[in-house]
């Protein structure tokens, strides 16, 4: 059994640290968010998920879960149980000195007409279910700064939502303008990069999934050369949807998580940094500078040495 008693006071559930890790992973959890929630250190998440520890106390199991956005049994560890054989059962004694059980061979052909007749039904419901069609929704809308500095990385991200009753394979597809360089990407694009100056990424989603590049400027994005994407799924004939949301950014001297241009990067501004880029530390972004201008006083560019300063 998954959860056991221990000296018959404190719950204990044995936990499955590779599913703790995969969800954790699929989900864009670092380790520091999971521990915040269930109130322990990262260094025993990591214990957790590397099954240093495979029993925990429940009450952190429920956590952890709750942390991960599933139920508690999403994240046991199922313990195997030898089956008994099917002959053994059958021809054992009935309790209290009763006949045997006739041997199986004996119901065969009954036992054979029934699963003939039963998979019959199943064929015929499963048929209609399966090539009924299926309701679904999808949309699109891209995230991107107002300004940046030319030379200087910023983030385009790409929420894709999908209503439907199962996963869906999308492609989610971004034409790049003229000017516009992309450094990484996540998920990773091929390793050739993009082709024909466009982003191409294929992958089953559910719900909401985030795309997000991370690109320079050599000029700015205006109306006539704007971002421009789609994303389609094989529901519909394949049929593409546009992508919504900004399409164009100027060149400025202005940090692109500084969004009204006054040299600070205000409580709201760095809230929005994190709520629609992802994980932008993992994507090569200087998380660091963009928290020390948060917690400073200002900032400016540096033309000469290309580098934004920090004022005291």
């Amino acid at each position: 059994m998954a959860e056991m008693q221990q000296q018959g006071v404190m719950a204990m559930v044995k936990i499955d640290g590779d599913k703790v890790k995969l969800l954790r992973e699929q989900k864009g959890l670092t380790q520091l968010y999971v521990a915040t929630v269930v109130q322990v250190t990262t260094d025993t998440i990591s214990r957790w998920e590397n099954k240093r520890y495979p029993a925990i106390k429940k009450e952190n199991g429920l956590r952890l879960a709750e942390a991960l956005e599933v139920d508690l049994e999403e994240i046991l560890k199922i313990d195997e149980e030898p089956e008994e054989p099917a002959d053994s059962v059958l021809s054992s004694s009935v309790p209290g000195g009763g006949s045997r059980i006739p041997p199986l061979k004996s119901h065969l052909p009954l036992l054979a007409s029934v699963f003939a007749g039963a998979t019959l039904v199943i064929g015929v419901v499963g048929y209609f279910f399966l090539y009924q069609e299926k309701p679904f929704n999808i949309s699109a809308k891209r995230f991107i700064p107002l300004q940046c500095t030319a030379g200087q990385p910023f983030p385009v991200a790409i929420e894709v939502a999908i209503e439907s009753s199962g996963p869906l394979a999308v492609i989610v597809k971004e034409q790049l303008p003229k000017g516009m360089t992309i450094k990484t990407s996540e998920p990773p694009l091929p390793s050739n990069g993009p082709k024909n100056s466009s982003l191409k990424w294929l992958k089953k989603a559910e719900g909401k999934a985030l795309f997000t590049y991370i690109a320079t400027l050599s000029q700015s994005l205006t109306a006539d050369q704007p971002l421009n994407g789609s994303v389609a799924t094989g529901n519909d004939g394949g049929k593409s949807f546009p992508i919504t949301g900004p399409s164009t950014i100027q060149l400025t001297t202005f940090h692109w998580a500084d969004s009204d241009g006054d040299n600070i990067i205000s409580d709201q501004e760095i809230l929005t940094v994190y709520d629609q880029y992802g994980d932008l530390e993992k994507l090569g972004i200087d998380v660091d500078l963009i928290e020390e201008i948060w917690l400073g006083s200002g900032y400016r560019w540096n033309e000469k040495k290309k580098t934004y300063e920090i004022l005291p």
